[in-house]
């Protein structure tokens, strides 16, 4: 398994690499910029690295996932072109959820401690997951570095879950996005050069979603929830305390602002401490995460 890991992550990480300095090569010929600061979006560098550390399973992933993989970067890339409106991106993310939840269909049941029967009901928690997650990672990409600093703790355990399970498929594809994230982090760290933008945040909330789904499925035991909820717990809890805030406020929740975690974090402690302080977060969160899932919980 070893070697399986090593054959997506390095070819992954160096096609990452070689794709950040084309776009960077190519200048201000290249079609996808932030519009504040007029800096590249990188996010389809990543589905390519990804793609490629894939490719000894890629027949192997169910087609409905990659079908949803598709769909989400069609609508990040519309997104980061022509700034769609919330409704519109919110749409093209319930399709993808949809094509998810079908290509899981699989998972029957929650596993907390004890079993709790759904029934049709689990589709619809798939969905909601995979929705809350693919806005989530794209709601925390928000100071350089960050999103990306804190998939790869989850990431990094999800693997050793796999491996230990013999889940191939699981294993190589966080393996994959491992190796993209590696690659692409030099460029996108403190004042980098590169942005993941909606392309490359909502690819890898979706991503992340899946990833919990298929190697936290205990198959007839049930699907571990509360390991998942600690994998996501710094973009989730981010997500949550955002929402709240603006209902509260009586806002819109597609309004953006800089209340978030991360931001008021950056204005006490500067952008890379509030970045490093959300990574170690992470870090202790999957440490429980993984822990929890060792206990069969």
């Amino acid at each position: 398994m070893v070697g399986s890991l090593l054959m997506a992550v390095l070819p992954s990480l160096a096609v990452t690499i070689v794709g950040a300095l084309s776009i960077l090569h190519i200048g201000r010929a290249w079609p996808l910029r932030a519009a504040d600061d007029g800096r590249p979006i990188g996010g389809p560098v990543l589905l390519v690295g990804i793609l490629v550390g894939m490719i000894p399973v890629f027949s192997d992933l169910n087609p409905f996932l990659a079908a949803g993989a598709a769909v989400i970067v069609v609508v990040g890339l519309i997104d980061d072109r022509i700034d769609l409106s919330p409704w519109y991106k919110l749409l093209g993310q319930g399709v993808a959820a949809t094509l998810a939840a079908i290509g899981l269909s699989s998972l029957h049941l929650i596993s907390l401690g004890t079993a709790v029967y759904l029934g049709s009901a689990q589709r619809v928690l798939t969905f909601l997951w995979v929705v809350g997650l693919m806005n989530a990672v794209n709601l925390i990409d928000g100071l350089d570095g960050l999103a990306i600093a804190t998939l790869f703790p989850p990431l990094t355990a999800l693997i050793i879950i796999a491996s230990s399970l013999g889940s191939s498929v699981g294993a190589i594809l966080a393996a994959a996005t491992l190796g993209a994230l590696v690659g692409f982090y030099p460029f996108n760290r403190h004042r980098g050069r590169l942005l993941l933008g909606d392309t490359g945040a909502e690819l890898l909330g979706y991503l992340l979603a899946i990833l919990t789904l298929m190697i936290l499925n205990r198959g007839p035991e049930g699907w571990s929830i509360l390991p998942a909820l600690f994998f996501a717990a710094v973009p989730l809890s981010d997500t949550a305390f955002t929402v709240v805030r603006r209902i509260i406020r009586g806002q819109s929740i597609f309004q953006g602002d800089k209340r978030h975690i991360h931001h008021r974090l950056a204005i006490r402690f500067g952008a890379r401490k509030a970045v490093a302080i959300l990574a170690g977060t992470s870090i202790v969160s999957s440490g429980i995460a993984f822990l929890l899932w060792r206990a069969g919980l």
